[in-house]
């Protein structure tokens, strides 16, 4: 058994399906909008409130796997803070590291999904997030999604894998990718697995679409040990400087896309932790996103560590290639 901590955002999302009336989408990509009718009353398929964010969504998706979690974090001092803990704690995540910030608001989002694809409206709290003075030296320290305020704890990151030799896995927000500060590119040297989405990808390298195995090579060139990205319905890929290795979807049905990132890294790093190579990290993780996307919300398809195995000896077939 393994240990990871998990550094980031613990929001409150609430999550509204629309069933297509007053609703309407042009889904030609990737400039596609979604219209309401202005003024009007709705109707709606679904409203659910959830705990959630890469921080928390990974904690409890390695945990599920067999390992053991913790969170760093902020949540402020409302409705959203005794709910995550409760919600942490029921699964099994150690929260002694989450910080209660005095006056504040938690962070929280409102997701829209239409035909399960999401447009998220989202506000991020500014916490100064910082590592505790003391904690527990785990195996692995996974960075997800902050709001302002990360410079810090960026630099303290940093400097504890200089020292420590602990595992870095990050998947930079939003907001670290547009704002492109030093402290980022600073930490990407001391990965052993950065995540991100094609979208992120291009960001990062602040260019214009490239080629998947352009983009893989120059994030490598950053530094990271092993470089994923995900690529929405048209699967993942691995790049560990030598060959990009691909990895198809996985067969399921769509319902809500929330949280399909972060149940495939915490799908990878589950296998790569408990001891399986880097391909078999992106086979895990497909599975769990695909479970993950056939519900509403980004935790209640997260897979256990036999589950993973047996969907996959049933289909035999799933296989990662050299492309």
């Amino acid at each position: 058994m393994s240990s990871l901590i998990t550094i980031g955002d613990i929001k409150l999302d609430t999550f509204v399906v629309l069933d297509g009336k007053g609703s309407q989408c042009c889904l030609k990509m990737p400039e596609a909008k979604l219209c309401l009718d202005y003024g009007a009353k709705i109707d709606v398929d679904v409203v659910d409130s959830q705990i959630a964010g890469s921080a928390p969504n990974v904690a409890i998706g390695v945990f599920r796997l067999g390992h053991k979690t913790a969170v760093i974090s902020s949540l402020g001092e409302d409705t959203t803070r005794p709910l995550a803990m409760e919600v942490l704690k029921r699964e099994g995540v150690d929260t002694r590291h989450v910080e209660v910030v005095k006056g504040e608001k938690s962070t929280y989002s409102g997701v829209l999904n239409y035909k399960g694809e999401k447009t998220i409206l989202t506000g991020h709290i500014k916490h100064e997030y910082h590592l505790p003075v003391r904690f527990t030296k785990p195996d692995w320290i996974y960075v997800g999604e902050m709001g302002e305020g990360y410079e810090t704890i960026y630099r303290q990151v940093t400097a504890y894998a200089k020292k420590d030799g602990v595992k870095i896995a990050m998947n930079p927000g939003s907001i670290q990718v547009e704002e492109h500060k030093r402290v980022l590119y600073d930490l990407l040297p001391h990965l052993e697995v950065l995540f991100v989405n094609r979208e992120e990808a291009q960001a990062l390298c602040r260019s214009t679409p490239l080629e998947i195995h352009k983009l893989a090579g120059a994030l490598s060139k950053m530094g990271p040990k092993h470089v994923v990205i995900t690529d929405g319905p048209r699967g993942s890929y691995e790049y560990g400087g030598r060959d990009l290795r691909y990895c198809s979807v996985f067969p399921g049905k769509l319902v809500e896309a929330t949280g399909a990132g972060d149940a495939f890294a915490s799908g990878y790093l589950g296998a790569v932790m408990s001891g399986e190579p880097c391909s078999e990290g992106l086979r895990w993780g497909a599975v769990n996103a695909a479970s993950v996307v056939g519900f509403v919300g980004p935790t209640k398809g997260l897979l256990v560590n036999k589950e993973i195995r047996s969907r996959l000896k049933a289909h035999p077939s799933f296989a990662v290639n050299t492309v």
